[in-house]
């Protein structure tokens, strides 16, 4: 006989009376802490659904990275999940390897500070944030700050715990605000069209003399490729870029690449 069906949980999502788009989940902010949330409504079930990564690096190597805190991400209904999570941790594991080996490299007095842009929920920072001194991730949905705090309250020691925190504004609000201006790491995952104007031109104003590591996941070849043109010609240099098949039979890949300035 087949198992029963089940349901994790069962949601309902309501459009304000005044939206005529054809957004299905509109980006409306969460109510204060205590009220209800109008937009939404959690009939049963668990309020998020929680996965965890193994983005452990292989046995053996030169330089292999200390095994990092066992995170539980948090999934709720309205958040981005990476639609097949299992083989985007072979992402998460690349960057983190790279990340490391530039935190050893010997060019500045202590651990990179990190800033993460288009973060999610934070499946990429929170799998980064022990190998900086400090790390910033950041994203316009107004849900994932409660997502990324929670997995981060729940699973990071108390000292990493410390170190991070989540901003919830959009990749071009943060590098007008300044943040990419101390940042020796930054990680950026932007959606299908790229990075913003705003983002590019500031990455492009960067002091040349600091040494610093961007780390860029792609799931739009197209506009990666303009991205990257313009890095290169603003004096980032591309160190390497590969292709991650997500969804097999498809012909989407997601593109990982390093680029390095100073």
């Amino acid at each position: 006989a087949p198992p029963p069906f089940r349901l994790h949980s069962l949601w309902a999502h309501y459009h304000g009376g005044d939206r005529h788009d054809n957004s299905v989940f509109g980006r409306t902010p969460p109510p204060p802490p205590g009220a209800e949330d109008p937009h939404w409504e959690l009939f049963c079930g668990a309020p998020f659904v929680r996965e965890s990564l193994d983005v452990r690096a292989p046995a053996g190597g030169k330089s292999r990275p200390p095994d990092p805190p066992r995170v539980a991400l948090r999934f709720p209904p309205n958040v981005f999940r990476q639609a097949n999570l299992d083989a985007f941790a072979a992402i998460v594991r690349r960057v983190r390897h790279r990340v490391h080996d530039f935190a050893g490299d010997g060019r500045r007095p202590g651990p990179p500070v990190g800033v993460e842009l288009y973060g999610g929920v934070g499946t990429l920072g929170l799998h980064l944030c022990d190998l900086t001194s400090s790390l910033v991730s950041s994203d316009e949905n107004p849900h994932n700050a409660a997502c990324f705090d929670g997995a981060a309250d729940e699973c990071l020691p108390p000292d990493v715990r410390r170190r991070v925190r989540y901003e919830t504004a959009g990749a071009a609000a943060m590098v007008e605000a300044g943040a990419l201006q101390d940042a020796d790491v930054i990680v950026v995952d932007p959606p299908r069209k790229g990075l913003e104007e705003e983002v590019l031109g500031c990455m492009l104003g960067l002091d040349p003399g600091r040494p610093r590591l961007l780390a860029y996941v792609s799931c739009g070849f197209k506009a990666f490729r303009r991205d990257c043109d313009a890095l290169v010609a603003g004096g980032w240099k591309m160190e390497r870029a590969e292709g991650f098949i997500l969804f097999p039979g498809a012909d989407a890949i997601e593109t990982l690449a390093f680029f390095t300035l100073g």
